[in-house]
């Protein structure tokens, strides 16, 4: 026999795995709580922070990071592409063991300003494969 309840209750919850604040700790604007990001966004977020960061930009953690931002203003060709595909897939490897790696390309815009890295992963425990693009451009 069901139950006024169990009509009104989710029962196929997804449960929270992985959870993180936003980067600019925005609050929620109802209950002024810090805004959170779950599962498949968290992990997003904590890959496009590691590919972003610089060795030794972190205090007490010198070896987190990667070095895809000093490949920028380097002459893009193939030892470029396989530096910075080396690059990410050795942070990816070491610093983040929610995923397993599948794949990472590296487009080159037509101004040649703009690199577009495609990462393909898939989450420990799932077997869907999720997808992270970035756009790196110079500045100077």
């Amino acid at each position: 026999m069901s139950t006024r309840a169990d009509r009104f209750t989710q029962l196929e919850k997804i449960p929270d795995l992985f959870s993180d604040f936003l980067n600019d700790l925005t609050s929620h604007p109802m209950t002024s709580d810090l805004v959170r990001l779950k599962n498949e966004q968290s992990i997003k977020q904590s890959l496009k922070n590691l590919i972003l960061t610089n060795y030794g930009e972190r205090p007490f953690q010198p070896n987190i990071g990667s070095s895809v931002y000093r490949s920028l203003f380097n002459p893009y060709d193939e030892l470029l592409e396989d530096d910075i595909v080396n690059s990410i897939t050795q942070t990816i490897t070491f610093s983040e063991p929610r995923v397993q790696l599948v794949n990472v390309e590296v487009l080159e815009s037509a101004d040649y300003n703009t690199i577009t890295i495609n990462i393909v992963y898939s989450i420990i425990n799932s077997r869907q494969l999720q997808n992270l693009d970035l756009i790196l451009k110079r500045v100077r």
